[in-house]
């Protein structure tokens, strides 16, 4: 048996982190904290840091060889604990921009609307359309400021960097798709599911939004990866049998299966990174504001 780890329980950290421990952060789904306690890399800190909008979720201070990186298990450290509906979004943005953040990969499991995604696959969407209507959407309440265009709706620099870390490592990937965010925690009818279908979305789940939205508010590179984990409902039904999702056993081993793949992406990922050439404008995403001296680099004077 392999020698076992000491346990590190989070700490709240009110003010700021001295040490710029990494630059890069990943975001994650139910499963995060059990492949990083596995697979992922060695936890060295768990911080939950207190936000002026609350607590972030247990942010995992990660390292595998000689890369840092941050992770965030959206629904909580060690089992799932809040759903989608109710995750606190600003608090963790906010938490990563002051603790050095610059770039972000969010991974999430949405259904798909059509029958040409399996479970399993692996997509990187191109698009959004936020279908919620319960979430604090914007860090700029009652602002003047924070209108914003969102068109690349994520950041072309990571997508380009996912790209190729996910062609290197042969790994057959849908390279667009619309992602559309409901509400929850309740799935979706099937009523809803053809609207879906007809507003153009090829998938569907409970993250992505306000998230993204709030990362680019902030000034950070963000981009999701989705992995496929079921067919929304009465999706597929006239499929051909071969292709229809199996027992739940076998449902399970195919999701399995690609979250397994994870930490390796994460690795090549960070390997990539420091030599990415930059192609977006994500850092200057407030830049209108700042040349109307509306606000300044500080982003904390923002709010």
């Amino acid at each position: 048996m392999g020698e076992s780890r000491p346990e590190i329980l989070p700490r709240v950290l009110s003010g700021t982190y001295d040490d710029r421990f990494s630059t890069v952060a990943f975001i994650g789904g139910g499963k995060m904290y059990r492949l990083a306690r596995e697979r992922l890399g060695t936890i060295s800190d768990v911080l939950v840091k207190e936000t002026p909008f609350g607590c972030s979720t247990p942010i995992l201070f990660m390292e595998h060889g000689e890369r840092r990186f941050f992770l965030v298990p959206r629904h909580g450290e060690r089992e799932y604990r809040v759903t989608a509906s109710f995750v606190n979004y600003r608090a963790n943005i906010w938490a990563l921009k002051e603790l050095g953040v610059e770039r972000l990969v969010a991974w999430t499991g949405p259904g798909s609307l059509t029958s040409g995604l399996r479970v399993g696959d692996l997509v990187l969407p191109d698009d959004l359309i936020d279908m919620t209507r319960h979430r604090a959407s914007t860090f700029f309440e009652n602002k003047g400021i924070g209108i914003l265009r969102q068109n690349p709706t994520f950041c072309p620099t990571l997508r380009s960097a996912l790209e190729q870390v996910l062609s290197e490592m042969a790994l057959r990937h849908a390279r667009d798709g619309v992602y559309v965010v409901s509400e929850g925690p309740r799935l979706e009818t099937r009523a809803e599911v053809r609207a879906l279908r007809a507003m153009g979305g090829d998938l569907v789940g409970m993250t992505l939004a306000p998230e993204a939205f709030l990362a680019r508010e902030l000034e950070m590179c963000y981009h999701p990866v989705a992995y496929v984990t079921a067919w929304a409902e009465g999706v597929g039904e006239d499929a051909d049998a071969s292709a229809r999702p199996g027992p739940e056993e076998e449902r399970q081993a195919r999701i399995d299966e690609t979250l397994q793949l994870m930490p390796e992406i994460v690795w090549n990922l960070l390997e990539l990174l420091p030599t990415a050439a930059w192609a977006c404008s994500c850092q200057d995403s407030m830049l209108r504001y700042k040349k109307r001296n509306l606000i300044d680099d500080d982003f904390h004077n923002w709010i």
